[in-house]
């Protein structure tokens, strides 16, 4: 009887241990995705509102398809991207500043992108004291200092990629050789003093001879500067000015007879925008703009999983405008500068703001633009600097066309030397 109930309680033991085995363990909930927020500061009124107004919509829509895959994969971590926007008007300093302030104090935004205003000497201290990632334009660094703002990133070459701009250009119009420099100028900055040493070194690199011409903050009738760079012996134009600009200039340039290649340093807004402000389809032609959809680059080669991204991309935004491609400016300063944030958090496996800036110095980066390295070698004393493929377009008829491309390849690039001389 005893070695009965002996063989009992191991049956039952044994019954009880192989259940308990069976039983699998509760399954741990997945952990709650994480909320990113980006903030981004460019003009949504003013004369440059239009460039704003076309970027937006292209990066909502990156931020909707990066949410709809699931978040950001950051570390161990997925991220959901909330993004704010602020009205940076691109010549009001105090405004860009209170833009700044809101997306940091109101917004609690970890980077603020796509900056291309003047202001960056007074925007930087603000992002800076927060540790706040700024990724700006270069337009207006010359006062950057790399020891007292670590966190920022120059994702928009403004100055350098003008020149590689300007030359696509020209190399597409052989027969021409004088390029004439024209745009707003503010103050008493004597501009031919300063870019004298650039204008000599272009001269000896590609025989292009450069002529300035710029006209005061406000100007619409540009007739009386039309003529002199006529005088001057102008063949081609490249202008720094807002759309508005571009086509008052197209418009009375065609009026006088003129017919020369008026180069933007901007991206060209929808064809009938420039038609009604430059006021017909003869007045737009020649008109060449930033041109950087990556998948209509022929120079400068974009990885697999951000060439999916940017058609994709291209897709949702066609099939929400009636089969309107997006604003080609938007691939130029827009998304770019929010992947290069969203690519820098991502290689350092975290948010904090120091370790997301030692990946980027010295780090190899995947854009939407190409693979750049950034070498750590000064730009504008800037150890973070990104290229940029400087592809232009031309307006045929209706429609804005592929023209021809002059690519920055990395910080290191063949003009750093030129563009270096305007800090001297």
């Amino acid at each position: 009887m005893k070695r009965q109930v002996i063989y009992i309680a191991l049956a039952v033991v044994l019954i009880l241990a192989i259940i308990t085995s069976c039983v699998a363990p509760a399954a741990k909930a997945p952990a709650p995705p994480k909320i990113l927020k980006i903030g981004c500061a460019m003009p949504f009124s003013g004369s440059a509102s239009l460039w704003g107004e076309s970027i937006r919509p292209v990066m909502e829509i990156y931020r909707d398809l990066i949410n709809a895959d699931g978040g950001w994969q950051v570390g161990d971590d997925k991220y959901i991207i909330e993004l704010y926007f602020a009205d940076g008007p691109i010549f009001s300093i105090p405004a860009d500043v209170a833009a700044a302030r809101s997306l940091i104090y109101d917004k609690q935004v970890s980077a603020i992108v796509s900056y291309f205003g003047i202001g960056y000497s007074a925007v930087a201290p603000i992002t800076t004291a927060e540790k706040v990632i700024l990724n700006s334009s270069t337009i207006s660094m010359g006062t950057f200092n790399t020891e007292r703002e670590p966190y920022s990133i120059f994702g928009f070459p403004a100055v350098e990629m003008s020149i590689n701009q300007a030359m696509a250009v020209m190399e597409a119009f052989p027969q021409y050789k004088t390029l004439c420099w024209t745009g707003t100028k503010g103050g008493n900055v004597d501009i031919e003093k300063i870019y004298a040493p650039v204008d000599e070194e272009i001269q000896k690199k590609y025989g292009v001879r450069s002529i300035r011409l710029y006209y005061p903050e406000g100007t619409t009738n540009y007739t009386p500067y039309l003529i002199k760079m006529a005088e001057m012996g102008a063949e081609v134009l490249f202008s720094f000015g807002t759309p508005l600009e571009i086509g008052l200039m197209a418009r009375q340039r065609h009026q006088l007879g003129y017919k020369w290649p008026i180069a933007a340093n901007g991206a060209i807004l929808d064809t009938s925008i420039v038609k009604g402000l430059a006021g017909s389809e003869e007045a737009m032609q020649n008109i060449c703009g930033d041109f950087c959809y990556p998948w209509l680059l022929k120079k400068v080669q974009i990885a697999p999983r951000y060439m999916d991204m940017a058609n994709r991309i291209r897709a949702e935004y066609k099939s929400k405008n009636g089969g309107k491609e997006p604003y080609a400016g938007a691939f130029g300063v827009g998304v770019p500068t929010m992947g290069h944030y969203l690519e820098g958090v991502q290689m350092a496996g975290t948010t904090d703001p120091d370790k997301v800036m030692k990946v980027l110095r010295g780090g190899t980066v995947e854009t939407f633009l190409g693979k750049y390295t950034l070498s750590g070698k000064e730009t504008y004393g800037s150890p973070v600097v990104f290229g940029f493929p400087c592809a232009m377009s031309i307006i045929k008829g209706n429609e804005s066309v592929y023209l021809n491309e002059e690519p920055l390849w990395d910080v290191d690039h063949p003009l750093a030397d030129v563009t270096d001389l305007i800090k001297k």
